[in-house]
């Protein structure tokens, strides 16, 4: 008589949720969308695209980070269902969700609160930055980021845009990050407009390999920087408000 195989929890999969999107036409009415998807990761980036598709059509900058950190964020409700609306003005996202909520919203933006499981891990970055970065993103852009949660029954989300050009300068402050010295001219660098790798790094700063590429992947986690297909790094937006911050001091 065979024994069933036990799937160890890194092992699980996390389904993607069904998700109704409802997107205003020309007429004023609503078209809705279903999206699903084969993966987690598939899914979260055809939501995204549908989202920020619905945006550049309106001409509205699209908040390209925080959306894509409020739809990671949907890992942890699962399993659930998602309801996501754009007004008939382009102007407000609602994202809600079916699952346990957030216990302790009052720490929901705090750098480094988490609540990701291993099984998480495996999806999203879970190390406690992606509510934070997402309200950054829409503050940098004149919007706001506010979330409501009912523990054991779901989370809403509230993405509120601006028709205003962004602020000059990052909302956040130049301390925010907490980063050292050598981080902030690894950002100054990057700002001449170059994409660096560690060795480039540790050769204009005079420090070891080894670090630099820490010091990369740090700033990397935080959206301050990003790589391309290639590898290549440069300056996020998120990354330009900050150093405009900081020059403000």
């Amino acid at each position: 008589m065979g024994v069933a195989a036990t799937r160890l929890p890194h092992e699980q999969e996390l389904l993607p949720p069904h998700t109704r999107v409802a997107l205003p036409d020309v007429e004023g009415s609503f078209v809705v969308v279903d999206v699903e998807g084969g993966s987690f990761s598939d899914y979260a980036s055809k939501l995204s695209a549908l989202i920020v598709q619905a945006l550049l059509d309106r001409d509205i900058i699209a908040p390209l980070v925080a959306l894509q950190e409020i739809v990671d964020n949907l890992v942890h409700a699962l399993p659930c269902s998602v309801s996501v609306v754009l007004d008939p003005q382009h102007k407000n996202l609602f994202i809600s969700d079916t699952g346990p909520g957030i216990h302790r919203l009052d720490l929901a933006f705090d750098l480094g609160y988490s609540t990701a499981r291993e099984l998480h891990r495996s999806y999203i970055r879970g190390v406690g930055i992606g509510l934070f970065l997402a309200r950054e993103d829409l503050r940098s852009l004149g919007g706001e980021l506010r979330l409501e949660s009912d523990p054991g029954r779901g989370t809403y989300a509230h993405l509120a845009f601006s028709a205003a050009p962004p602020s000059p300068g990052w909302a956040g402050g130049a301390g925010a990050f907490h980063l050292t010295q050598r981080q902030n001219n690894i950002l100054f660098l990057l700002s001449e407009g170059e994409s660096l790798g560690p060795s480039q790094v540790s050769s204009e700063l005079n420090t070891g390999v080894s670090t630099a590429h820490r010091d990369l992947i740090k700033l990397q986690d935080l959206g301050l920087i990003y790589s391309n297909s290639s590898g290549k790094r440069f300056l996020s937006e998120l990354g330009r408000s900050y150093l405009q911050s900081l020059l403000s001091l």
